[in-house]
């Protein structure tokens, strides 16, 4: 089974159709489908036809798509987080014991 997912595709004749009445014939296609995110492919074939592949794209990979985002969303946020927890360990663990913060101010008593 092809994994490329629905796809439409019409033929013309490259002596009858110029490129405009092509591109014009794309807009068409595009409004038949409104709710739908299409994909247009027009190219030319070795015996002269004008093949234009119209793909859908599958809901369930522009799902994924919108999952995959937030996945690495998420990712980054951790690790920024990590990074900020490290950044204080560290800075934590070189004090010493009974060492005072430098705030380099004169104060009298």
């Amino acid at each position: 089974m092809n994994n490329e997912g629905k796809c439409i595709e019409y033929y013309f004749d490259s002596k009858t159709f110029t490129k405009e009445q092509l591109i014009r014939n794309i807009e068409e296609a595009k409004q038949e489908f409104p709710n739908k995110k299409v994909e247009p492919n027009l190219f030319l074939n070795e015996w002269g036809v004008y093949i234009l592949k119209i793909h859908f794209t599958d809901k369930i990979e522009y799902v994924g798509n919108f999952k995959e985002k937030r996945k690495n969303k998420k990712v980054l946020l951790l690790t920024e987080r990590n990074r900020k927890i490290s950044e204080k360990r560290t800075s934590f663990l070189n004090r010493k014991y009974g060492q005072y913060k430098p705030t380099k101010e004169y104060r009298p008593l």
